[in-house]
């Protein structure tokens, strides 16, 4: 994959900024859920993904009719991960086992993105990260310092490339997830509206410029690190007209509940 100088952005994003920022993320989804539960809008049994990407993260219903829903925080989230490893002096994809996880590297892998990691222009020619030496050393693997954290995050700089539009479309679709929900910004359809909900909501198809960011993941208070690559927003989506936080959303919602159930009564 050859990416024009002139595309490739380095600058940091909203998570590099030096600022305290708590990763909510789970919470916000396990709010919506409790939201909906509280309405009986969500399948009996259903709970939320958590940590599991391979599960949807809510399920909603619509005119009886189950819904997989992705939540996200807040445009600045990830939308989707995959992980790097160093073998044999190359970059690889790689990363836990289940379907979301192998098709995200597929995926990567099909655009090109090894090469592009192993190219000059991403983080080829800068030699094996010191984690790598100490995950590969003998007769055991070794945990990182300080000190070795300190060289890989300033020897391997963060890249951003521009990746398709329909990535983050893509790569839900093969999760059977056709909704999506951003904090602040409002629920959009990917690609299928198959509850057929852009009518009656208002709700807008998700469209916006994609980056993938490829860097170094690990906590400020742990030497613990990785490699890891994360789909990003590059531009802000339109805001919905439907907003399934809202009270007027969930109004709808139920309204189209009512609906369903009135027309299985008339079935009688």
């Amino acid at each position: 994959m050859t990416v024009p100088a002139n595309l490739i952005d380095n600058t940091p994003d909203y998570y590099d900024l030096p600022q305290k920022i708590d990763n909510n993320g789970e919470l916000y989804e396990k709010y919506l859920f409790e939201k909906l539960r509280g309405e009986r809008l969500t399948p009996i049994g259903f709970r939320p993904a958590g940590s599991d990407s391979n599960a949807p993260d809510i399920k909603f219903l619509w005119k009886g009719n189950p819904y997989n829903l992705e939540v996200k925080l807040n445009k600045v989230a990830d939308f989707g991960q995959s992980g790097l490893t160093y073998v044999n002096n190359k970059w690889k994809l790689h990363g836990k086992k289940g379907i979301a996880h192998e098709s995200m590297r597929t995926m990567l892998f099909n655009m090109g993105i090894e090469d592009f990691v192993n190219s000059k222009a991403g983080w080829g020619g800068l030699g094996k990260p010191r984690l790598f030496e100490l995950k590969d050393a003998k007769p055991k693997s070794l945990s990182p310092t300080w000190g070795d954290k300190d060289a890989d995050y300033g020897k391997f700089l963060d890249k951003y490339i521009p990746i398709p539009n329909n990535t983050v479309t893509n790569y839900y679709k093969g999760k059977n997830v056709n909704y999506l929900h951003i904090g602040g910004l409002g629920t959009y359809y990917m690609g299928a509206d198959p509850a057929q909900m852009v009518q009656p909501t208002g709700m807008k198809r998700f469209q916006a410029d994609l980056k993938l960011r490829i860097r170094k993941k690990g906590s400020s208070s742990s030497p613990n690190y990785r490699f890891s690559l994360a789909l990003k927003l590059a531009s802000t989506p339109r805001e919905s007209d439907f907003d399934i936080e809202t009270e007027d959303a969930i109004a709808v919602l139920n309204d189209n509940q009512q609906d369903k159930i009135d027309e299985l009564l008339a079935t009688l």
